[in-house]
């Protein structure tokens, strides 16, 4: 949990540098739902999330350098750089990523 807070506190402090573009949805002070699905799931199950995704996408094994990295939009990015605070998404790792309700 204090590597996934940790990170979060990095991207909180990029995106107000504007090094994050567009919308930066934070997970800090709800790291311990992601530990728990974590602890009940192995990495053979296939899992989605919401759009406050990226301690999830730890849980998964995507790195803290890979997870700043999209959200930085970069090509070294899990993702590429095209997907996002929303979209991360990793086919290897039984992960598709976090999920927005849109609309009205």
């Amino acid at each position: 949990m204090n590597l996934g807070r940790r990170m979060e506190a990095v991207a909180d402090e990029l995106y107000k540098q504007h090094k994050i573009r567009g919308f930066l949805h934070l997970y800090d002070g709800q790291e311990a739902v992601a530990e728990g699905i974590a602890a009940a799931i192995t990495m053979d199950d296939h899992i989605t999330a919401s759009y406050r995704n990226h301690i999830h996408s730890l849980k998964r094994g995507i790195s803290p350098k890979e997870v700043l990295a999209e959200l930085m939009g970069k090509k070294s990015g899990w993702s590429k750089g095209k997907g996002g605070s929303m979209h991360f998404y990793s086919k290897e790792k039984n992960y598709y990523g976090g999920h927005g309700i849109v609309g009205a």
